[in-house]
């Protein structure tokens, strides 16, 4: 009776470093066209690495898909005068072509 039992059990594989990428992506908001465009694969590949993120994660769509990410601190969590999510260096050119995000209050 002392036995603790937890309430999920933890993801049984990490992200890759490509699903990643991907998850990024999907956090600033782009759609698998999109971002099979800009990492020059095909859509389908993306679909793909959604999917297994998706698995991974034990989620049904991207909304929990990003909440799970975040709360397990796979995604950098945005600063409260952030509209979106952190950009890297190699993605400043593309900062212009990215979707804004707009906190909901």
């Amino acid at each position: 009776m002392d036995k603790l039992i937890p309430f999920s059990r933890p993801r049984p594989d990490a992200p890759t470093a490509r699903e990643r990428e991907i998850l990024n992506h999907i956090w600033a908001g782009l759609t698998s066209q999109e971002i099979a465009a800009r990492l020059q694969i095909a859509p389908k590949t993306v679909e793909s690495h959604r999917a297994n993120l998706l698995r991974k994660f034990r989620a049904t769509n991207s909304a929990q898909l990003l909440r799970l990410a975040l709360l397990e601190g796979i995604l950098p969590m945005p600063s409260s005068h952030s509209t979106g999510p952190s950009q890297t260096s190699a993605d400043s050119q593309s900062t212009k072509e990215a979707r804004k995000l707009t906190n909901v209050r």
